[in-house]
């Protein structure tokens, strides 16, 4: 049973004795939480958790006017608000069922509620009290409390396995099947929830094998897993550090890591928790859960808290960088370029469609994905709440093209710079040593994005462009006098050449404007057009495929901007 790790505050022990007193004559601790956990209560007492009954009270009036409490509740379509909106109203006042808690706390005429139904007795309505998920044993504060669910039907406390099951019993469907509150079972669709101990486990056996979990997260080529993957995991035992949740969720061998390194204690593994990223007692403020520290920072926005783990924010050497991507920054020698303006993440993938009763609506965006499976098949995709001219399947297309695309040129773009990195061994040519520098870099930079070139998708390929034409000019032979990449109009020379089937044209444009890019025959033919639109101020590579064409020589021509540049090429099969 995971456990509540609480802060030690000096208490006289005549006011423990009374507590201890007071508490052993209930089911439930009536304990007065704020006398040792002043900040947990003080942000608790202003958050949604803390204010319930006015929710009630209009849900009440508006939905179940004419109906009788237990109707409320019992009924063939009941919903029991007091189970999840307040489940210790039960204990109130020396007791009573869940029927009778919502007869006393809301006003009813001749017995039924009404459209003027309103809360009463406000000062004793619990809200989703401290004792809602926190079973606190009579001879607390010798014993921790434990996490658990208080069940106001059976006035029992319910055993959970991880903080997410049991924000799950009132935000998904673990208790109550029908409720269109299912954040958890979002949740439990995502990368957030599974497949994260797995993934850990195999970096683990693959990258870390002989090292100890101390040096995994404190070492000099540190590696904080637990930080991103699962940083709620250090609360699973009192006092347990990073490294030492690494140990417990991990099998060692000597101490270390090796290659049959598995997960362990799988039932416990917290994954990306609700408790990551919402403080319980404030769930409403954008915060981060920091392992190192054991304590909630204040985001200032949804796109700082993504930016932890899919960015750079909080580990500067990381490769996973779809934050940094998507701010259209970082590259070397490639135009910053911000695609989507005022659009953050959870635009995208925390989208809830405004359609009640769908998935969408109810997943409240905690599955991530950007398209949401219905129960009868179809599909919401969050793209189409700003390009309204496509639809679900259409927007599908896009992003299946846009993967297809930065697959292909990735592919060509690591084999260039492989190449170019052999052919440079040895040199002192300081020019193509930075070529080769800001092509390695652009090509790590376009591949720590994970969203398969989606994200940002012109940034990325621009980065990708750029690392295969500079490679292209290593090949290529490029001299040392050629000016800096994009300073003139230039065309170079295929690569490679002859060739057969596929080569590729690198070309420099040093003013924006209109260009063409076309192929000619030795009559001076034009047999195919490469390019012709509107290019930006930057190196360019471009890839042709001659399959169709005959053997031969052909000559390529770029054009614009008053200039004109050919060259030879020579097709052999």
């Amino acid at each position: 049973m995971e456990t509540y790790d609480l802060k030690k505050t000096f208490i006289p022990f005549f006011v423990i004795l009374m507590l201890f007193l007071t508490t052993s004559l209930f089911s439930q601790s009536t304990l007065d939480c704020s006398l040792c956990h002043s900040e947990e209560h003080n942000s608790w007492i202003t958050s949604k958790h803390a204010d319930t009954q006015n929710d009630v009270a209009d849900e009440l009036a508006e939905e179940w006017a004419g109906f009788l409490p237990d109707s409320v509740i019992l009924g063939s379509e009941g919903e029991n608000c007091v189970a999840c909106h307040s489940p210790s109203a039960v204990s109130a006042l020396g007791g009573m069922t869940e029927v009778e808690a919502l007869s006393h706390f809301f006003s009813l005429t001749d017995g039924k509620f009404t459209d003027t139904t309103k809360a009463l007795d406000t000062e004793n309505w619990p809200h989703v009290a401290c004792v809602s998920c926190h079973d606190v044993p009579a001879d607390h504060p010798g014993t921790l409390p434990t996490l658990a669910i208080f069940n106001s039907t059976t006035a029992q406390y319910d055993s959970v396995r991880n903080p997410s099951y049991l924000c799950g019993q009132c935000h998904g469907t673990i208790r109550f099947a029908d409720t269109d509150h299912r954040l958890f079972d979002g949740w439990l669709l995502s990368r957030h929830a599974r497949e994260g101990q797995n993934d850990v486990a195999s970096e683990l056996a693959e990258e870390w094998a002989g090292s100890t979990p101390d040096e995994v997260i404190n070492g000099p080529d540190a590696e904080n897993c637990i930080a991103c993957h699962a940083p709620t995991a250090v609360l699973t035992e009192e006092d347990m550090t990073e490294a030492q949740a690494l140990d417990h969720f991990f099998s060692t061998s000597g101490g270390v890591f090796g290659e049959d390194t598995a997960p362990v204690d799988t039932l416990h593994w917290p994954g990306v928790a609700c408790t990551a990223c919402h403080d319980p007692m404030h769930p409403d403020t954008i915060s981060f859960f920091n392992s190192t520290i054991k304590d909630y920072q204040i985001m200032s926005s949804a796109q700082e808290l993504c930016g932890q783990c899919h960015g750079n924010l909080r580990f500067p050497d990381t490769d996973h960088l779809s934050y940094n991507i998507e701010e259209g920054t970082g590259g070397m020698g490639v135009p910053d370029t911000l695609t989507m303006p005022d659009v953050e993440c959870t635009d995208c993938h925390m989208y809830s469609s405004p359609e009640e009763g769908t998935n969408s609506s109810m997943y409240a965006g905690h599955s991530w994905s950007v398209f949401t499976e219905e129960p009868d098949g179809s599909v919401i995709a969050s793209c189409t709440s700003c390009h309204t001219g496509i639809n679900a399947d259409k927007a599908m297309t896009i992003v299946e093209n846009w993967q297809s695309e930065y697959a292909e040129l990735d592919s060509i773009a690591q084999e260039k710079v492989e190449l170019a990195d052999s052919f440079l061994v040895g040199s002192t040519d300081a020019l193509m040593l930075k070529y080769l520098e800001e092509a390695k870099h652009n090509l790590d930079f376009a591949e720590s994005d994970e969203s398969g070139g989606v994200h940002n998708h012109k940034y990325t390929m621009s980065l990708l462009n750029d690392a295969v034409a500079k490679s292209d000019l290593i090949l290529t032979g490029m001299d040392e006098t050629q000016p800096a990449v994009a300073r003139n109009f230039e065309l170079y020379q295929n690569y490679p050449n002859p060739f057969n089937g596929w080569t590729t044209i690198a070309f420099s444009i040093a003013e924006p404007g209109r260009y063409a890019l076309d192929i000619y025959n030795v009559k001076g033919q034009k047999v195919k057009t490469l390019i012709d639109k509107k290019l930006q101020k930057q190196l360019y590579s471009v890839r042709f495929n001659a399959n169709d064409l005959s053997s031969g020589i052909y000559f390529y021509k770029l054009s614009g901007a008053g200039v004109v540049k050919v060259k030879k090429l020579i097709l052999i099969k």
